[in-house]
């Protein structure tokens, strides 16, 4: 009895929320098209912690939407010396595939990455070229599980299947879990599965900040759990609409 009056609770939270209920596709739909802000500039401090050893990164970083569906956001590393200078360039396309771009000082050359490499490493972490930047909606198909509690939170548990064998190939990716929060429409929790269907990443999200209206994740932890190793991206000095030149998103401002 406990447990049917607990799924009637369940069923009227969904409806009283938003008076239907959302499909997997309309939840993440949500959490990608954010809307309120223009472009973005801020700060990030990487950790990357193996086998006990940490090492840490700063990088300058500036985003901006193009379209509703399009955006473009460029890394700049800052320190340690030995990647002072190293540039990351994302082009997003609401058709076709997306543009990724590594700049590498000391070869003073741009390195397009290919599609087949965006489940790579990014710069040595456990979050790939893929996991930079918002996830592609039509790289999967995507299932509403309901909603669950984690940790204390009513949540949208949201599954991703790649949507062919190609997208499983180049992410690295067999699935994808994610527990959404309704009331910041962002992932709070995710988990990433490879290619055989095991767990291998679990990306734990510590902090959602409301930035002039808008909420944003600014405090993730992405742990590998089959090699044990975590990185930790920490955001801050966050603005946005600052009204940044284009010119900051090209080839040509990776080299400068």
């Amino acid at each position: 009895m406990r447990k049917l009056i607990n799924i009637i609770l369940i069923i009227l939270f969904a409806f009283s929320l938003y008076g239907e209920e959302l499909t997997g596709t309309k939840i993440m739909e949500k959490v990608v098209k954010k809307t309120g802000w223009n472009d973005m500039e801020g700060e990030i401090t990487m950790k990357i912690t193996v086998r006990g050893r940490t090492r840490t990164r700063k990088i300058k970083m500036y985003s901006r939407k193009r379209t509703e569906d399009e955006s473009d956001m460029v890394m700049k590393f800052l320190y340690p010396p030995d990647v002072e200078g190293t540039g990351f360039l994302l082009i997003e396309h609401a058709k076709g595939e997306d543009e990724r771009y590594l700049y590498l000082p000391a070869l003073r050359r741009i390195k397009r990455i290919a599609a087949s490499g965006k489940g790579g490493a990014f710069m040595g972490s456990d979050f790939s070229y893929y996991d930079i930047g918002k996830p592609k909606l039509k790289d999967w198909n995507y299932k509403n599980l309901g909603i669950v509690d984690f940790n204390g939170l009513k949540c949208y548990k949201v599954e991703a299947l790649p949507v062919n064998k190609q997208i499983e190939k180049d992410t690295g990716y067999s699935k994808i879990i994610n527990w959404v929060d309704p009331e910041k429409w962002s992932i709070v929790h995710a988990e990433y599965y490879d290619r055989t269907g095991e767990l291998w990443k679990v990306l734990e999200v510590k902090e959602i900040k409301n930035i002039n209206g808008v909420w944003f994740q600014t405090h993730l932890i992405m742990k590998n759990v089959q090699a044990g190793s975590k990185s930790e991206m920490k955001f801050e000095n966050l603005e946005i609409d600052k009204g940044l030149s284009p010119n900051l998103f090209t080839k040509r401002y990776l080299m400068q």
